[in-house]
């Protein structure tokens, strides 16, 4: 099971003290699958994304690469006659790589179909089909404009148990071929939303497929432990300000209209903060709900034209997790 650090990422004084990173007992381990939480190919957008096989010696191994997300022509509609907004369509790569081998690419090139998403790679045996290769390890890194660097985070690893054991051909989260998905996701801080403080959440569902739009549960924190709820619905991937998912995160709330701790953020007592947990509440297609969903969550802090990013803390386990269903029961 997963546990995070606490690191720091790339703003200065207030504007950032980074979010927590993935790491295993030990340290972050390598693992048979990484999933990325998102590829941004929008005009004036660059995403770099790198895969490396750790492995020193022993044959080479194949990693496909599964972008879900958008049709990036949204004068139209996708090959698939989906509007270009609708998530979950599916573009597919392989990579060959030799034992210390690294590849990095810019998504819109690997990948011109898509306006944006998320990835998962992981590798494959030489008959095609998934396998435990623990040795996998990556980053992903956006940068907005030509030269200015806007936030990196390493890519959630799963550690490889077996092959696809059940036969339904997708990488099941469920601790037999891969490792669980957490049960709750833990973010130790957001800013008080409003003029220059616009972050931003992506999440990701983990349990149905295409065919679920996803509920999310919220507990939100101020600064001295008032708890308040709401909740969020998404299509597979999504990515929204906080303000849009509830004025509870926004600084004028906080400050006028909760009993917050009057001397916090120490330094800098005019901007308020506070804390979150999510976990999924259910998942729903046009013919079957599934309750408890997997989810992943990453918060984007965003300040004025600064942005750093890193995975959350988790808790728990959740063996409901799978990657991709397509049906409408999410079975396979």
């Amino acid at each position: 099971m997963r546990f995070h650090k606490y690191v720091l990422s790339g703003l200065t004084a207030l504007a950032g003290l980074g979010m927590a990173s993935d790491a295993l007992a030990g340290g972050r381990n390598p693992g048979s699958m990484l999933l990325y939480p998102e590829f941004d190919n929008r005009d004036g957008e660059v995403t770099l994304l790198t895969v490396t096989n750790t492995a020193t010696s022993g044959d080479d191994v194949t990693v496909e690469f599964v972008y879900i997300g958008r049709y990036a022509d949204c004068g139209g509609s996708s090959p698939q006659g989906g509007s270009c907004d609708v998530n979950c369509e599916e573009f597919n790569r392989n990579a060959v790589l030799t034992p210390n081998d690294t590849l990095t690419l810019i998504t819109n090139f690997h990948n011109p179909q898509h306006e944006q998403g998320y990835v998962y790679v992981f590798a494959k045996d030489e008959a095609g089909e998934p396998m435990a290769h623990n040795y996998l390890i990556g980053n992903l890194m956006t940068i907005d404009g030509i030269d200015k660097f806007e936030y990196s985070m390493n890519p959630v690893s799963y550690e490889g148990l077996a092959g696809d054991l059940n036969g339904n051909g997708l990488r099941d989260m469920d601790g037999d071929e891969y490792e669980q998905n957490a049960q709750e996701i833990l973010i130790p801080r957001f800013m008080g939303q409003g003029n220059s403080y616009r972050s931003e959440l992506i999440f990701i569902g983990l349990t149905g497929g295409a065919a679920f739009s996803t509920t999310v549960d919220f507990l939100i924190y101020n600064d001295n432990e008032e708890v308040f709820s709401s909740e969020y619905t998404f299509r597979c991937w999504d990515r929204v300000r906080l303000s849009d998912i509830s004025g509870i995160f926004n600084n004028v709330f906080l400050r006028d209209f909760t009993d917050h701790a009057s001397n916090e953020i120490l330094g800098a007592s005019s901007r308020e903060s506070g804390w979150m947990r999510m976990e999924g509440h259910h998942a729903s297609s046009t013919s079957t709900t599934l309750v408890a969903p997997a989810i992943y969550a990453v918060l984007l802090e965003r300040i004025g034209d600064r942005g750093a990013a890193d995975l959350p803390f988790e808790s728990g386990q959740n063996p409901n997790g799978a990657l991709l269903a397509r049906s409408l029961d999410g079975s396979l």
